[in-house]
């Protein structure tokens, strides 16, 4: 068990410290992290935004190719004419290959270009990987959104115009006969893999290790990165739309424009980035592990917590040091009391630079000349003529040093392993401590409490009896006003007289407390009882000739009025029963306010 005041200050400086870093490093961690993270947030956005006007530049050049192509005016030439023999078809199949060859050759993002016709369902079909039927294109599931527009894009699917099948993203734009009637589709495709890369995003995703998705105005995915380890954080942002195979995010995210989130999955966190439209309304939308962003900022905090650990840790043997020296006085005091122990008055101590410090010295200084005076003089004088100089001196001994000699003797005790002394010194010290209240009649319930249990304790001690002293007061009244010393003589009585013998019988004392109406007056009433052997059959509480309960009586009657007052009884199942009635007052204003109500009554019955 640490016992060294010395050892306890620098636990507690170094705990107190401790504690002071932890939170600092904790708050610093949080605002600095909130900082950077907005800011950090903000900068991957405005990247984004921008990143979001090149996808306009990109777009317009891929419907541009559809659109020319579509509008060629040998194109719509072709379209408006009946077909009548093999040998047209071929020839126009050849100068829609060409087309379309040209067109492709001047835009190296192009992949390929399809036209889907049944034109030339009852012709010969040339395999120049560019003219199919449109059944092949009816096939498909989002090609029914198509009868109710004239263009539009579709999202990664397989290429019919390559025998390896790659994935493209493709715009479609539909062709026009005769009349206004669809003629067939024109399908400019880009490689699903070079689709970022194409519109020079592809940096801002980390090399494609992040992952990048591009919306159209319906918010469904039209273009999305290969950043195939993610996978499963997309799907908590995204779902499948009606109209197969898009997919969009969630209601929570689908309307938002330039906006940053932090999102949670699997215990990982992930910064969502969503773009504001761009010239087409198109947005992309982006997600960056955060353990990536902060990593620096981790390593700054883990740098900053290790700087404030080896101050800590340097700050021990200081603390330690400073402890000593302040310490050091007590240690010369306690030794001085040491001294005095064995009757050697002439010690001196001081002056000190602490005022605290040097108080005591000059106090304890003082004490001992006049102690060292007044054993002179007793020794001088008989014994009567001692006897009242030593209770003059007793009189003017400063309380506060009467205390503080009785907890030198109580730590000297414990010094000394001498835990009886120890305890009777520290309870008689509370005991005149309360007992004295720097001269105030009434005291709270609660330190009165705290006196019976100070006096208690010391009749364990003293006598060695098993006592057992119960109180059930509610924790409500301990702050009630009360007469102090009006306790201590019942509990007196009953360890005195109420159990005579000396055998092992255990003592029971009880305290118990309660408020209750009494003639429209709520009144506090304290009782304490016993197991003794009650009261004699001549006992009369008017006829006392001692100066205990008759003394409680006369005080309640003189501080309280008549009304109040003390009652004292056997009980039925023996023992005696002792009821103390008194006011309520319940806190500092109406204890003066009732104290000067008692005074201008006096005075007026003085008066009268």
């Amino acid at each position: 068990m640490i016992r060294k005041l010395t050892t306890i200050l620098v636990i507690s400086f170094v705990a107190v410290n401790a504690v002071f870093l932890a939170g600092v490093t904790l708050m610093a961690n949080k605002v600095f992290f909130d900082f950077t993270s907005d800011e950090i947030s903000q900068s991957k956005l405005e990247l984004l935004n921008e990143s979001t006007g090149k996808v306009s530049t990109f777009i317009s050049s891929v419907k541009e190719v559809g659109t020319y192509i579509a509008a060629d005016r040998t194109v719509r030439e072709i379209f408006s004419e009946n077909l009548t023999n093999s040998y047209d078809a071929v020839v126009e199949q050849r100068e829609l290959t060409e087309i379309c060859n040209a067109v492709m050759s001047l835009k190296s993002a192009i992949y390929s270009v399809e036209i889907y016709t049944d034109r030339y369902k009852n012709y010969p079909n040339l395999s120049t990987n560019v003219i199919y039927p449109l059944q092949t294109l009816e096939k498909e599931p989002w090609m029914k959104m198509f009868n109710k527009m004239d263009n539009g894009w579709v999202p990664k699917h397989v290429s019919l115009s390559n025998s390896n099948h790659d994935e493209v993203i493709s715009y479609i734009h539909r062709i026009t006969g005769p009349k206004g009637a669809t003629a067939g589709y024109l399908k400019v495709n880009v490689l699903d893999d070079t689709f970022f890369k194409n519109m020079g995003v592809e940096d801002l995703v980390n090399g494609g290790n992040e992952p990048l998705m591009l919306l159209n105005t319906g918010g469904n995915i039209i273009a999305q990165n290969s950043a195939t380890k993610y996978q499963n954080v997309i799907a908590d942002i995204t779902v499948s739309s009606l109209s197969e195979p898009f997919n969009m995010l969630i209601d929570s995210y689908k309307d938002k424009s330039d906006f940053h989130h932090i999102i949670k999955h699997n215990n990982d966190l992930y910064l969502l980035l969503i773009s504001k439209p761009n010239y087409d309304q198109w947005r992309m939308v982006h997600l960056i592990p955060v353990a990536s962003l902060y990593a620096k900022t981790k390593k700054l905090g883990m740098f900053v917590l290790f700087l404030g650990l080896c101050g800590l840790a340097l700050s021990i043997p200081f603390a330690y040091w400073i402890g000593k020296k302040l310490m050091k006085p007590i240690g010369q005091l306690i030794q001085g009391m040491k001294y005095v122990e064995k009757g050697q008055f002439d010690i001196e101590l001081g002056p000190y630079y602490i005022e605290e410090y040097d108080i005591l010295s000059k106090n304890f200084n003082h004490m001992t000349s006049r102690l060292s005076e007044s054993l002179d003089n007793l020794k001088q004088e008989n014994h009567f003529r001692r006897e009242a100089e030593l209770k003059v001196l007793q009189s003017q001994i400063n309380p506060h040093f009467l205390y503080n000699t009785l907890d030198m003797i109580h730590w000297k005790a414990m010094d000394h392993h001498a835990e009886d002394i120890s305890l009777m010194v520290n309870q008689l010290s509370k005991m005149l401590r309360i007992g004295l209240s720097g001269g105030q009649k009434f005291i709270q319930l609660r330190d009165e409490l705290e006196h019976v249990k100070c006096y208690t304790n010391i009749q364990i001690a003293r006598l060695g009896k098993d006592i057992h002293f119960d109180i059930k007061v509610p924790a409500s009244m301990k702050d009630f006003y009360v007469p102090k010393i009006i306790l201590q003589p019942f509990i007196e009585n009953s360890i005195r007289h109420g159990y005579p013998e000396v055998g092992q019988t255990p003592i029971n004392i009880k305290v118990t407390g309660k408020c209750f109406k009494r003639n429209e007056e709520e009144v506090l009433e304290i009782e304490i009882t016993d197991q003794g052997i009650g009261l004699s059959e001549d006992w009369d509480l008017n006829h006392l000739n001692g100066i205990g309960i008759k003394n409680i009586q006369d005080r309640i009657w003189s501080y309280c009025g008549k009304k109040y007052g003390v009652d004292v009884f056997n009980h039925l199942r023996g023992g005696v029963v002792a009821k103390i009635i008194l006011p309520v007052i319940r806190n500092q204003t109406e204890l003066t306010n009732w104290m000067e109500s008692q005074q201008q009554w006096l005075m007026f019955h003085e008066r009268t």
